[in-house]
């Protein structure tokens, strides 16, 4: 057990999370109003001058440290959460549901769908597929 610190200002960087950790390596930042255990004398860092201290040497043991793995892992895991969030919408907005086959268009095959269109004159490219023929049809019926 080391010596405890309050930040006064700015941030301290002190030890790295460690391994099994979802931040393993990075470095551990404690911002203001948080405490430190160090195991160097921080208050050595203080300089005379505007802003004050930067640290703040604390005694006895009922000030708790900050417990900043836990910190840590709590953000981790709602940045994860929010990643692999799922609204409904799909990655590109809401997914559009199939229009019901209310005009028997998928129960065509091509040539009778190839013979629809040419009726309708609809050009429908030679490599088309039966699905956008379906999807083509429908969207210049509407």
């Amino acid at each position: 057990m080391g010596m405890k610190f309050r930040v006064l200002r700015g941030n301290h960087a002190e030890g790295t999370y460690p391994k099994g950790h979802a931040w393993a390596g990075r470095s551990i930042v404690y911002s203001i109003g948080e405490i430190v255990d160090s195991k160097s004398n921080l208050a050595r860092l203080n300089s005379p001058g505007p802003l004050g201290p930067k640290f703040q040497r604390l005694y006895g043991d009922a000030t708790p440290i900050t417990d900043k793995l836990l910190q840590a892992s709590q953000i981790a895991k709602q940045q994860e959460d929010e990643a692999v969030y799922d609204d409904g919408n799909g990655p590109h907005g809401p997914i559009q549901s199939e229009q019901p086959d209310s005009d028997n268009l998928n129960s065509l095959t091509l040539p009778e769908l190839r013979k629809l269109a040419k009726e309708e004159d609809i050009l429908l490219p030679a490599n088309i597929s039966k699905e956008e023929a379906v999807k083509v049809l429908r969207k210049v019926a509407v």
